[in-house]
């Protein structure tokens, strides 16, 4: 028995809906405001560095070794922030669950209801890695999907 595949595409799904829109905007913002941050932190780093390298030689022991401490301090706090925010299980890792997985659920919850609709036994994404040479339009289920994300979006 032959099975039945239709194919959909996930980033034009989701560029179509206007709440990813929304979430993907929101992300965008706090990840260019913690890059911001972490630049200035970098700024300031250098700039105690440059200002330790200037003074280096005028410096006693005691006073070089507390200003190499404070830009070790300076760095080390801004790989936790880093961390904090960009790692595994930061902030951006749990803001993005929080705003986008909803979203995501419901599109894998369309690709199934659309699925069994049309009996369509595999669903590939076209937007993933997956290589597909080539697609015939008329298996495309994004459409549909499109259609049927409105309906579980307004529940």
């Amino acid at each position: 028995m032959a099975q039945r595949v239709g194919y959909v595409d996930s980033k034009v799904i989701l560029s179509k809906l206007p709440d990813y829109q929304t979430a993907e905007r929101e992300m965008d913002l706090l990840r260019s405001q913690w890059q911001k941050e972490i630049a200035d932190k970098r700024v300031k780093i250098e700039g105690m560095y440059a200002e330790y390298k200037a003074e280096e030689v005028l410096l006693p022991d005691d006073i070089k070794a507390q200003r190499l401490e404070a830009i070790a301090d300076e760095e080390k706090s801004l790989a936790d922030f880093q961390q904090k925010k960009f790692g595994y299980e930061g902030e951006h890792f749990k803001s993005r669950k929080d705003k986008i997985r909803p979203i995501q659920d419901k599109l894998f919850d369309a690709i199934q209801i659309v699925a069994k609709e049309k009996k369509v036994d595999v669903v590939i994404d076209k937007a993933s890695n997956a290589s597909i040479l080539y697609a015939n339009p008329a298996y495309d289920l994004s459409n549909a999907v499109i259609e049927k994300m409105g309906t579980l979006i307004k529940k």
